[in-house]
C-alpha cells in the first residue's frame, strides 16, 4: 500500500514519455479519485486550470499539494501531486497497436471513438475559449463500455491567444513550434507579448494533434516518417475518411478543418 498525505493507493502506473505517475485512490472506498504525482513537477497550474471546466469528458479536480510518500511505512520521497475525477479506459493509440490496424468493420467503430473526442474539444474551444495543447497519445482515454474518449492532462491548457506553456513537439502543429521557435529566439529585453502579435494559437492546433493520433490509428504509422496518405497504407479506409485526415494535417492551419464541431460533421458523415 502507497499513500502520500491522506491518500492511499495499492500501486502505481508509471508510463513512458509521461512526466507522473498515477494511482487510483483506495479511500474513501470507492476508485472515483486518482491522483498524479512526481517529485519534479508542480500540479498547481493544472489545478488552477481545470477549476474553469466541467465537462464530463473532463476531469474534475479535487486537490493538489506537496508531500511526502510512502510504501507501506517506508518514506520514498516527497513528491507534488494533484487528485482529480479517475476515468477507466485505454490510451486509442496503444489500444490499436494491441487490437491491429482497423479493418473495414472496426473503421465503423474508429469515427465513433474519434466523434465524441470533439464534443470535450468544441467545450474547450467555443465555450471556454481554451486549447488544451498537448493532445498526444495518452492523452485520448478510451473507455470501451460507454465508448467514448476521455480529454486528460491539460496542465498545459492556455487561453486562445496565450503564450505556451509547452508542448510534445511530435504531436505539435505547426503554428506551435514556430512559436516556440520565437520565444527560444526572443531577445532578452522584448516582451513575450511580441510573440502573441505575430502568431496565436486557437483550436485548430488542437484539431492538427488529432488528426496525427487518427492516421497513427488508422496506419499504425507515424505521419512524419511516412507522409502517404493513410488510405495508401490502409486500404480500409473510406475515401472521406482519408480526406478527413489530410484535412486535419494540413500545414496551414486556414485549409484545415476548421472546428470540432465541423470534424464531429464530417466523421459522422463517412
Amino acid at each position: 500500500m502507497y499513500r502520500l498525505e491522506k491518500y492511499e493507493f495499492e500501486k502505481f502506473m508509471y508510463r513512458p514519455g509521461h512526466r507522473a505517475n498515477y494511482g487510483v485512490l483506495t479511500k474513501p472506498g470507492n476508485r472515483e479519485w486518482g491522483m498524479k504525482y512526481s517529485p519534479q513537477y508542480s500540479y498547481a497550474s493544472e489545478h488552477d486550470v481545470l477549476k474553469k471546466f466541467s465537462h464530463p469528458q473532463i476531469p474534475k479536480r479535487n486537490s493538489c499539494g506537496r508531500g511526502i510518500l510512502y510504501e507501506g511505512e517506508k518514506m520514498v520521497l516527497t513528491n507534488h501531486y494533484i487528485v482529480l475525477q479517475h476515468f477507466e479506459g485505454e490510451d486509442i493509440v496503444q489500444y490499436y497497436k494491441d487490437k491491429g490496424v482497423p479493418d473495414a468493420a472496426e473503421i465503423g467503430n474508429v469515427l465513433k471513438y474519434f466523434s465524441t473526442v470533439t464534443v470535450p474539444l468544441e467545450y474547450l474551444h467555443t465555450k471556454k475559449k481554451h486549447v488544451h495543447t498537448d493532445i498526444k497519445p495518452g492523452h485520448l482515454l478510451l473507455d470501451l463500455e460507454t465508448e467514448t474518449i476521455g480529454l486528460i492532462d491539460l496542465e498545459l491548457a492556455i487561453k486562445m491567444g496565450d503564450i505556451l506553456k509547452g508542448m510534445t513537439k511530435e504531436y505539435a502543429a505547426p503554428e506551435q513550434k514556430q512559436m516556440m521557435k520565437m520565444l527560444q529566439e526572443l531577445p532578452e529585453d522584448v516582451s513575450e507579448k511580441t510573440v502573441t502579435k505575430q502568431i496565436s494559437i486557437d483550436g485548430r492546433a488542437d484539431l492538427y494533434s488529432i488528426g496525427l493520433i487518427l492516421f497513427e490509428v488508422l496506419t499504425g504509422k507515424i505521419w512524419t516518417e511516412t507522409k502517404q496518405p493513410p488510405i495508401e497504407i490502409n486500404k480500409d479506409v473510406p475515401e472521406k475518411l482519408n480526406n478527413i485526415v489530410l484535412g486535419l494535417i494540413e500545414e496551414n492551419r486556414d485549409n484545415r478543418i476548421q472546428t470540432a464541431k465541423e470534424l464531429k460533421e464530417d466523421l459522422l458523415a463517412v
